[in-house]
């Protein structure tokens, strides 16, 4: 078992939305609200929450608005693209509130506008979702599909000890970021708990890309039988930060600052693997763009991306 104690077998009867905490929904009209109680299980190779662990929130809240309004015509839906921006303000212990609003819409499509707060009120990221409407239905389009509540940490704080799982160590400030990445793709450094969840395996590849890819289980599905748009969301964004680790310099910090996701498909989640290829259009100094690309195992294109990772 590696450092962050996460057995696969913990999630094998659960779903994207109680994985990531995910819960409280309500639905009033244009407007949509749910919450999410962060904790050790988000967070990334250095301890951290980052872009990535709000995927799931973003995405499902994000088309709740635009899902209500459609089910008169028993039409169900689905988000086409996403962007998110953030300034990288939330904490492994915060409890987060995001606020949606169907801002425009006809029969076919819809834009939503999303922002997620801390409970404090501190804004932490902002965005808008493209939602459509697919053809496809389930056995049951009478009412939208429930969020269990957020469930509650109180009694854990700092969540450092949060279903058993502990946060990395500090990553060391005399390596530079491509030689964190090269321990972690050779399992001598904690990948951390958000990419331990996601069966995440990372290599570095030419001209400064990455590759993950991600053994895909049932825990990761939708109502379709296929992967909910938010974990794709989350792999692509956890491919995102680990190329922005690859550029830094040594001692440097790093977010992932703007991210634009497009699905095309989903795959199944019954044990196969999803590719993501990074690369890099553009390195800087305090900030660098790069392009994703997420595959199936067939080569079929799932869904593309784009990311700026902000240092300092």
């Amino acid at each position: 078992m590696s450092r962050t104690e996460m057995s696969r077998t913990e999630t094998a009867a659960e779903d994207p939305l109680s994985v990531f905490h995910v819960g409280g929904l309500t639905v009033s009209g244009t407007t949509a609200r749910a919450q999410q109680q962060l904790c050790t299980r988000s967070a990334d190779h250095r301890g951290r929450i980052d872009l990535p662990a709000l995927g799931v929130l973003f995405d499902h809240i994000g088309g709740a608005a635009f899902y209500q309004v459609g089910l008169e015509a028993g039409a169900m839906s689905m988000q086409a693209r996403l962007q998110m921006s953030t300034l990288g303000h939330a904490s492994v212990d915060d409890r987060l509130i995001c606020d949606t609003e169907l801002a425009m819409h006809d029969e076919r499509t819809g834009v939503t506008t999303v922002a997620i707060r801390t409970e404090s009120g501190r804004v932490c990221c902002v965005g808008t979702a493209r939602n459509i409407r697919v053809g496809r239905g389930t056995a049951d389009t009478t009412r939208p599909a429930r969020l269990a509540d957020a469930p509650d940490c109180a009694d854990a704080p700092n969540c450092s000890d949060a279903h058993g799982i502990r946060l990395p160590d500090p990553l060391p400030s005399n390596l530079d970021g491509r030689e964190i990445i090269a321990q972690i793709a050779a399992g001598t450094r904690d990948p951390g708990p958000l990419a331990t969840l996601l069966n995440g395996a990372v290599e570095l590849r030419a001209e400064g890309g990455i590759r993950l890819t991600v053994t895909t289980e049932p825990w990761m599905g939708n109502i379709f039988g296929t992967m909910h748009g938010g974990v794709i969301v989350t792999i692509v964004g956890q491919a995102f930060s680990f190329a922005g680790q690859a550029q830094a310099g040594a001692g440097r910090d790093y977010h992932v600052a703007d991210m634009s996701i497009g699905f095309f498909r989903s795959p199944t989640v019954q044990g196969g693997p999803v590719t993501v290829e990074v690369t890099p259009t553009k390195a800087g100094r305090r900030i660098s763009a790069f392009a994703a690309r997420m595959t199936a195992h067939d080569g079929t294109l799932l869904s593309d991306g784009t990311a700026d990772i902000h240092f300092r």
